[in-house]
């Protein structure tokens, strides 16, 4: 057998491997797609306290409450699935994926609402990222309670505070209510004590929490802040404490 025999007989034995590689892709393909989905893989973000979301929600939307999913995997699109998902007002972003024995995986990430904005008798969530997310028939998330209308760059300062007050152990323990009144100046309502704490422009909060740290690390524990009407943050360098 001269040498161009032999390269022909091997191109004709790599071009039937392709052939069958090719056959057998498809072949299982198709099987594949046939197949029933029967498992399901949800998980909702683990490390979050809220619970906006079940597994009963999940598959609500992306089967429109049937009782008995019965749906071939070649009927599933993912993108589609993901949109609908994402499109939930609680959901901040999801991931939908099939794995190799059919399982359809769903990983969703849930938005986190650090405030509650009462304004008359509208109230809705603020959320981490300053969107305003309404409430839940299904969850109540505990967070603080801001009273008042708050313009959309207030209510990216109130994110920011409620950040600061939740990253500080002594004030997320100490601050449970904000308020802002007609002067467009805010007011912070504390847990312990029948006082308020005025804070004034919300701009400048942080130089101004951070003297209230002062004051409270000094003289909680050694006054009866019960005899205090106010605790005035406005003034320069400085904390002012009225009496009753």
């Amino acid at each position: 057998m001269d040498k161009s025999m032999k390269n022909n007989k091997t191109s004709f034995i790599i071009i039937l491997y392709m052939i069958c590689m090719i056959s057998l892709f498809y072949f299982s393909k198709k099987t594949h797609q046939n197949r029933t989905l029967k498992k399901f893989n949800i998980v909702i973000d683990p490390l979050s306290k809220n619970h906006f979301v079940n597994e009963e929600i999940i598959k609500n939307i992306l089967f429109y409450k049937t009782k008995k999913i019965e749906k071939k995997i070649g009927q599933l699109c993912i993108l589609k699935m993901e949109k609908k998902l994402n499109h939930y007002p609680f959901i901040k972003k999801s991931e939908v994926f099939l794995s190799v024995d059919g399982t359809l995986n769903i990983k969703i990430l849930q938005k986190e609402p650090i405030l509650r904005i009462k304004n008359g008798n509208k109230e809705s969530y603020l959320t981490k990222d300053a969107e305003n997310l309404e409430l839940s028939s299904f969850f109540s998330s505990k967070v603080v309670l801001a009273k008042g209308h708050f313009s959309k760059e207030e209510k990216k300062y109130l994110t920011n505070l409620i950040k600061f007050i939740n990253s500080d152990e002594l004030l997320k323990n100490q601050i449970i209510s904000i308020k802002k009144n007609n002067k467009n100046s805010f007011v912070l309502i504390p847990k312990i004590g029948n006082h308020h704490i005025i804070l004034g422009n919300i701009k400048d909060f942080k130089n101004k929490l951070n003297k209230l740290k002062a004051f409270y690390n000094q003289y909680l524990n050694k006054i009866d802040i019960n005899q205090y009407k106010s605790i005035d943050l406005q003034y320069k360098d400085q904390v002012v404490a009225k009496k009753r």
